[in-house]
């Protein structure tokens, strides 16, 4: 099957780094499988899973990724923040879809597949499938894993089944010019006037007394524990500042070298971990600098202070599962790293005194959160009132009492508007001119906004920004339309975990 592709295929050397996201969920947490007592995991359709179906399809996640996937991975529910949640969505999602597609007739033929994978980015030099490396994903990134190529073809023909009920699903979805003109809006500067309610002011005469805090400690116990910090060890692998605006074969080839470096590298320090260096220790024995920081939360803070590492070295530490495991190479643009954790400090419950200041403030900042909407709600119930009975809103706002802040001219697609003027534009787009809009939460408290005027669209405008408008949208509704189909398809599918005993 695939000849086409198989035929070319070379050995060649070529650490290509890639992201590789390991998460434990409900469906896919071996913990959690030992209590089940059996292989039997979960049922779908009826059909029992097994732990090595899930196995399977949570390398699938991985090698999607790897391939860059993206709208399938997407489409699937797996690119969210969550990772744990992204992968479960992914799983569960592929299951429902391997189920649907047989039944709506969607079955990608092997032509279809090969012409993909020939597209696929991490397959290609300079924008052409290269055979070459396609043999060098196989060797470096497929075989280690216990992948193989039919295995990277049943990924692709599944995201190729994905994108087909895609099409089926949101087939009906269609955008009109008024839709079009509505989001419009966003090109068009607004003026109006902004009625402020600041909580400090309720704050101050808000309080938490001894055993409000204790009762708020009782009721949310759970919530308040410390987060996960690590001590995080790595070596940096960077192109070099004269390489790093290379291009083409040159960048590819720059690259390639830094990557067998990073390799043989990573092998070295492997071993010597294997005879029972740290890490630190196998590191210089392979002419390498570490850098090391401890306690890192898995935001990458310290006491809530940016410790400056990089991104993609402690999501890297946080995917490793025990101390000293050293990871595979993690590529971040024009680096490479390889890193290790040098130990855990794990999640523990906080004790009432670590936290009672903290209780405090939560308890003080939802009564004055209180107050303030209810004297807000009062404020503009008067004003809406007032203007009704033919006031204008200059006179129905100081008649209630309220300050306002007037603003001129603020398109709300600015990208050089402040995050408070763009958070009053914003507030803006449903409503006409004449109007007040309804209380925003704001960090500071919560506002109202009143429209006195919206700029009109211009014709160059509307023929500037029409066409890709109307995408948007059209993309969003059939979101919307598809991601509803899929919660439906999964009702259907009774997806049910299985006990201790086996039963539901």
């Amino acid at each position: 099957m695939l000849t086409v592709i198989r035929k070319n295929q070379q050995v060649l050397m070529l650490a290509i780094a890639i992201l590789t996201i390991i998460s434990f969920i409900w469906l896919y947490n071996r913990t959690n499988l030992t209590q089940v007592g059996s292989n039997d995991v979960a049922t779908v359709y009826g059909r029992v899973i097994q732990q090595a179906e899930i196995d399977r399809l949570a390398r699938g996640y991985q090698l999607s990724i790897a391939l860059g996937l993206t709208d399938f991975v997407k489409n699937l529910g797996g690119l969210g923040a969550d990772e744990e949640a992204s992968l479960n969505n992914f799983i569960v999602n592929l299951l429902v879809m391997q189920h649907q597609s047989p039944l709506l007739g969607i079955r990608p033929p092997d032509e279809a597949v090969a012409s993909v994978i020939r597209t696929l980015q991490p397959l290609q030099t300079d924008g052409v499938f290269d055979p070459a490396k396609y043999a060098q994903f196989l060797q470096e990134q497929l075989a280690p894993r216990g992948y193989t190529e039919r295995q990277m073809e049943e990924i692709v023909r599944d995201s190729l089944k994905v994108a087909a009920i895609r099409r089926i699903v949101t087939s009906p979805v269609a955008v009109g010019e008024n839709q079009i003109r509505e989001a419009a809006r966003i090109y068009q500067p607004v003026t109006g006037q902004i009625l402020r309610f600041d909580r400090e002011a309720f704050m101050k005469n808000s309080s938490a007394s001894q055993d409000e805090i204790a009762a708020f400690y009782d009721k949310n116990k759970q919530g308040f524990q410390s987060q996960e910090t690590r001590g995080i060890s790595y070596v940096t692998f960077e192109l070099p500042v004269a390489q790093q605006k290379l291009t083409g074969k040159d960048r590819t080839t720059a690259l390639q070298k830094l990557a067998d470096d990073a390799v043989t590298a990573g092998k070295t320090l492997r071993e010597g971990i294997a005879k029972g260096l740290d890490f630190a220790t196998a590191a210089g024995k392979a002419a390498l600098h570490p850098k090391k920081s401890e306690a890192v939360e898995r935001d990458g803070t310290r006491n809530s202070m940016d410790t400056g590492l990089p991104n993609a070295v402690v999501g890297a530490a946080f995917r490793l599962q025990k101390g000293g495991e050293v990871s595979d190479i993690i590529q971040d643009g024009n680096t490479f790293y390889i890193v290790s954790v040098d130990g855990i400090s794990p999640v523990r419950q906080l004790e009432l005194a670590e936290v009672t200041d903290r209780i405090a403030t939560l308890i003080k900042a939802q009564k004055a959160s209180k107050a303030l909407a209810e004297a807000a709600a009062k404020s503009l119930d008067q004003i809406r009132a007032a203007m009704t009975a033919g006031k204008s809103f200059a006179d129905a706002a100081k008649q209630a009492g309220i300050k306002t802040q007037p603003f001129t001219a603020v398109t709300p697609s600015d990208s050089k508007n402040t995050q408070e003027q763009q958070a009053f534009a914003t507030s803006l787009l449903g409503i006409n001119d004449g109007q007040l809009g309804p209380l925003q939460p704001a960090p500071w408290g919560a506002f109202a906004a009143y429209l006195e005027k919206r700029a009109p669209l211009t014709d160059a405008q509307w023929t500037e920004h029409k066409e890709a408008l109307a995408k948007t949208l059209l993309t969003n509704e059939q979101d919307l339309l598809f991601s509803e189909w899929l919660n439906t398809a999964k009702g259907a599918a009774q997806i049910k975990r299985l006990n201790r005993r086996g039963g539901s």
